[in-house]
Parts: C-alpha cells; structure tokens; sequence
C-alpha cells in the first residue's frame, strides 16, 4: 500500500516555509514527516500529512506549485543494519533509491519513506522479505 506525499516547490527565502506551516497548522492538519532540500534559489518540501487532499487545497490557495507522489513507508525495528537490509535487498534487484528519509520515530522502531525508480518492484520485493509496509492510518494511530 502506497502512501501520498506532498512535494512543494518553494523560493529559498525566509519566511515561506513559516507561511506553508501556519496555513497547515491552521487547517488542523498534523505533519507526520517532512524534509527539504534546496538548491540556491529554490527548495522542495516533501510532506506526509494526515489529510492529503485538504493539505492539497490549502496549497492551491496559496498558488505554491505542488504535486501528489506515491511513497512506500516501511516499518523498521530500531537495530543496527535494518535500513541496510533494505537498501541491500534494493541494490540486489538493480532498483535505484530516488530519496529516502524518517517520519517519525517510536521506542521500538521508525517509519522510512522510499521512493524509488520501479515502486511496484520495490513493493513487491520488501513484501517478499517480510518487511512491514505501512498506511497513513497506521501512522496516525501510532
């Protein structure tokens, strides 16, 4: 099962990322994971939040350029090695990592959103190896 993540292109300014978090706050939409990367003049927000479609729209509003991808999220136990048995199983089936990074954090393991070249490849072979795909409402009840 594939999650919806919201990718926000933004000007490398101060203040536009306070702006884009008010306006979600305000929407009483909770942020479950988030991360930028930036270049000189832009960045991109990727974000998981617990209401895609009114993030969406609140977005719009704004007239921030944003699209809607579908991420995988594992859960993985909070040991050494479990994201390298991941990108391992990845490397092994010749499936390249676009990006990859934590949502949030619990006492005994972590949620790691994965995009990647081939997602159904990739959901196929994690499902194989028992690894434990995750949906919003999991997160959410966590």
């Amino acid at each position: 099962m594939r999650v919806e993540q919201i990718s926000v292109l933004l000007r490398n300014e101060p203040g536009v990322l306070k702006k884009i978090l008010e306006t979600i706050c305000n929407g009483e939409i909770n942020i479950l994971g988030l991360t930028i990367n930036e270049t000189a003049a832009f960045g991109e927000l990727r974000l998981i939040v617990s209401d895609t479609q009114k993030t969406h729209e609140l977005l719009k509003k704004m007239e921030l350029s944003h699209n809607i991808v579908k991420i995988i999220i594992v859960d993985l136990e909070d040991k050494p090695g479990q994201l390298l048995e991941i990108t391992r199983l990845l490397s092994e089936n010749n499936i390249n990592i676009d990006y990859i990074y934590t949502l949030s954090y619990g006492r005994k393991s972590a949620y790691i959103a994965i995009k990647t070249w081939d997602m159904s490849a990739t959901e196929e072979i994690l499902i194989e190896n028992n690894t434990r795909i995750v949906t919003i409402e999991d997160i959410i009840k966590k």
